[in-house]
């Protein structure tokens, strides 16, 4: 099966091998121009080591939208198991008012607190917690000064 494509569309095509930011466009769209030149399905396979059906999937997709028909849609590949949400939650409070003794969350008491995280690596639990927008950050060191009077003087409010 021979891909035709008019001079538009291997411009186009040419374009997206060459400078798309995504690796698995810029080699569909290889494939295709390499169908379009003569050679055959099992062929193009073998040298981009797919299946045929996948190469037969890429020209379906190439006729029916176009080189946007190239890239992967939302919404594909497997679920997070953990819930951003709940993270946050949980990370917004003390682990002391989920009866640790610690006034800090590690990744391991997240992996042993949190229901969506159990049973998470600490890498794991580390990917999680950044996909739910937090980072790790060290804390910071304080100055104190043997000044009696350093408070007034900086302008901190003694008073509780």
């Amino acid at each position: 099966m021979n891909v035709k494509l008019n001079a538009e569309e291997v411009v186009e095509l040419e374009m997206v091998a060459k400078k798309d930011r995504t690796p698995r466009v810029r080699i569909k769209a290889l494939a295709l121009l390499n169908l379009a030149g003569g050679r055959i399905i099992s062929e193009v396979a073998s040298v981009f080591h797919v299946s045929r059906s996948s190469i037969y999937a890429w020209i379906a997709e190439y006729g029916a939208e176009g080189v946007e028909g190239l890239r992967v849609s939302d919404g594909r590949g497997r679920k997070a198991r953990a819930d951003e949400e709940e993270i946050r939650r949980y990370i917004l409070q003390s682990p002391r008012n989920f009866g640790l003794s610690q006034t800090r969350w590690t990744l391991a008491s997240l992996a042993k607190t949190v229901p969506s995280l159990k049973g998470f690596s600490l890498s794991g639990v580390l990917k999680a917690v950044r996909r739910a927008g937090f980072r790790h950050k060290r804390g910071q060191p304080s100055l104190h000064s043997p000044d009696p009077e350093y408070d007034q003087k900086k302008g901190l409010s003694t008073r509780r």
